[in-house]
């Protein structure tokens, strides 16, 4: 009974320590720090907004998992995107990729080290927008990938929409060499709660529309102050 107890126990903490998705693979454990301005992303699955998750997010991991040498790549998708017409079948919409991340030398209030990045692209951030007519909250999978040196994604590979729809990570991964992913979180948004005071960003797909200059080159500008004093205090009283 006790050795069956124990076993038990182990199944559970093993779920509990899950930062993606029930059923999604990669399944990763390692926490990354996604932060939207004072908003942060403080347990998988927290339910936030469309105002809330307007800009591009802020990320941070654990020390041990990064290096001051190391590139680093951000991964965002959408698993929840209507299907179209008769076809109720679920898609997955890219809403970032985006490389050239480092480990900077700033903390947050976890430990965790702060990475940033000069690069936009090569796939833009798209804000959540699922439709209010939908009727389940979208969830939204952050992944952090150590970045190859020969990655080689063109520029046109995800320069519009609807070169996003239908994103498959696992042959994405296989193509371009990548490991597991090094940290992961996932958040989700609900059309329906915030359709009366938030404008609509989907289509009649409820995929959303980017407005967004499509990435030209592996080293455009990108302003990442996104209110990074409000994060580093905000992250002091986040709920866990």
């Amino acid at each position: 009974m006790y050795f069956t107890s124990s076993l038990l126990v182990a199944a559970l903490l093993g779920v509990a320590q899950a930062q993606t998705p029930s059923g999604f693979k990669p399944e990763v454990k390692a926490k990354l720090d996604v932060m939207f301005n004072s908003t942060a992303v403080s347990a998988p699955g927290k339910l936030l907004t469309k105002a809330e998750t307007g800009s591009q997010p802020q990320i941070a991991v654990a020390g041990n998992a990064v290096n001051g040498s190391g590139m680093y790549m951000f991964v965002m998708m959408d698993l929840d995107v209507p299907g179209q017409g008769t076809n109720t079948t679920r898609r997955v919409l890219l809403h970032a990729m985006n490389t050239g991340f480092k480990a900077s030398s700033q903390k947050i209030s976890s430990g965790s080290t702060l990475l940033t990045s000069t690069e936009k692209g090569p796939a833009a951030y798209i804000a959540p927008g699922p439709p209010a007519t939908d009727t389940m909250p979208h969830r939204y999978v952050e992944m952090l990938f150590a970045q190859p040196d020969d990655l080689a994604v063109k520029a046109t590979d995800f320069a519009d929409t609807s070169a996003r729809i239908g994103f498959d990570l696992d042959s994405f991964m296989t193509k371009n060499k990548l490991g597991m992913p090094l940290a992961a979180n996932f958040f989700t948004v609900d059309g329906k709660a915030s359709a009366a005071s938030t404008p609509a960003r989907s289509g009649s797909a409820g995929m959303p529309k980017s407005t967004a200059a499509p990435f030209t080159g592996s080293a455009r500008a990108v302003d990442f102050s996104l209110g990074l004093a409000g994060v580093l205090g905000g992250l002091v009283v986040a709920a866990i």
